[in-house]
């Protein structure tokens, strides 16, 4: 059913002088224990009661002491902080975070904000959520894709940043695939910057108004699954449905070979019976009502094939096991978990036409696609139940 665009949904964020903002863990797969800091224009540093003024393009390193950061903005100059914070008064200033002073990368922009934590430095990038949002969607989506699917991402991104306020203990988000990629800010294809400001504020919602968990992944093989299936939620917007869009995509089929040996090893491991001499070791796969596998079975064993994807490091849990020349064949479907809209499946659509909203609506059922300001609109719609 073709749901209109309805005002929605106040949302309690941060709000910046600009708008909405995102508290973003940046660098939050790295270990890193100094941070080499440029910008493009002149910027600020607080230091507990010091506040610096930098140059444009002068270095400054900040490097982790114990409970404790060094701000080091010249050879000779060094200042011992608890925390520090750094900005620029332009707002098109972009700032560059590296680990040597040799290639600096400027794509950043915002505020910064510095600590140690869990033996690393740690940085907390505050910035308007819809430069946020288009810098996932380059991240997540890639360059040169039809408009409408960056439309939808942008939206997914949005809805997604929205949903997860708070996620970690000193930001919103990070910049990983915990959260959301995040590289910095867009700055590839112009159409990404036209779909974020074609779409802004619009978020997806279910049939209570509240945000829905917008799952995402590259690619489904064909069939996704409900929330239910991978995470025991029960999310009446993320059930599973065959997907034919992205069937002839480029992550739609993989294989993995693995000795026999090595097979038996991993078996063991996982508290699977299987002896040195036993001939047939494939095993068989427990399907779901989508026929999509969820459980391996060997000797009276299952395995749940979720699980099996994180240890053998396979691109999806979606795969069938063959036997062949003492080798075990995994042959996969897809890549991702599978549960929500799947990224190539909506690029195809796109290609071929379809809007964003049709795309929407034919991952996640009985949603709509609202503004976050205008809530109490979208509420006093909403049937009253008897």
């Amino acid at each position: 059913m073709k749901t209109s665009v309805i005002f929605f949904c106040t949302i309690l964020l941060s709000l910046h002088l600009h708008g909405q903002v995102v508290r973003l863990e940046l660098l939050s797969q790295k270990q890193w224990t100094y941070l080499y800091v440029q910008c493009t224009d002149s910027f600020h540093i607080q230091c507990d009661t010091i506040n610096l003024h930098i140059p444009s393009k002068h270095t400054v390193v900040f490097m982790l002491n114990g409970k404790n950061i060094q701000v080091k903005t010249d050879p000779y100059k060094t200042i011992q902080t608890a925390k520090a914070s750094f900005s620029s008064l332009k707002n098109d200033a972009l700032f560059a975070l590296m680990q040597n002073s040799k290639s600096f990368v400027f794509k950043y922009e915002g505020e910064f904000s510095i600590q140690p934590k869990d033996q690393k430095i740690q940085v907390i990038n505050s910035l308007p959520l819809e430069e946020y949002v288009a810098g996932v969607v380059e991240a997540e989506g890639g360059a040169n894709k039809p408009l409408e699917y960056y439309k939808v991402q942008s939206i997914l991104s949005r809805t997604y940043a929205l949903r997860n306020q708070d996620r970690h203990t000193e930001s919103d988000v990070c910049d990983g695939t915990h959260c959301q990629v995040y590289h910095g800010i867009s700055k590839k294809d112009i159409d990404i910057f036209t779909a974020v400001k074609q779409t802004e504020k619009l978020v997806i919602v279910d049939s209570t108004a509240n945000l829905i968990t917008a799952f995402f992944h590259s690619n489904c093989g064909g069939q996704t699954l409900s929330a239910q299936d991978v995470w025991k939620a029960n999310l009446s917007y993320c059930v599973g449905k065959k997907d034919p869009y992205c069937l002839s995509m480029s992550n739609s089929t993989w294989e993995k070979h693995i000795p026999a040996n090595d097979w038996r090893t991993y078996l063991k491991t996982k508290n699977i019976a299987v002896s040195d001499s036993e001939e047939c070791i494939a095993g068989s796969m427990n399907c779901s009502a989508n026929k999509r596998p969820l459980y391996y079975l060997h000797n009276n064993t299952s395995l749940a094939t979720k699980d099996m994807r994180t240890d053998l490091k396979l691109k999806s849990a979606y795969f069938h096991i063959e036997e062949l020349d003492n080798e075990i064949i995994l042959h996969g479907r897809g890549f991702g978990h599978g549960v929500g809209l799947c990224q190539e499946g909506a690029m195809n659509m796109a290609k071929k036409g379809k809007t964003a909203e049709e795309i929407i609506h034919f991952y996640y059922s009985s949603v709509h696609i609202v503004l976050f300001d205008k809530q109490w609109l979208f509420k006093e719609n909403l049937p009253v139940t008897p």
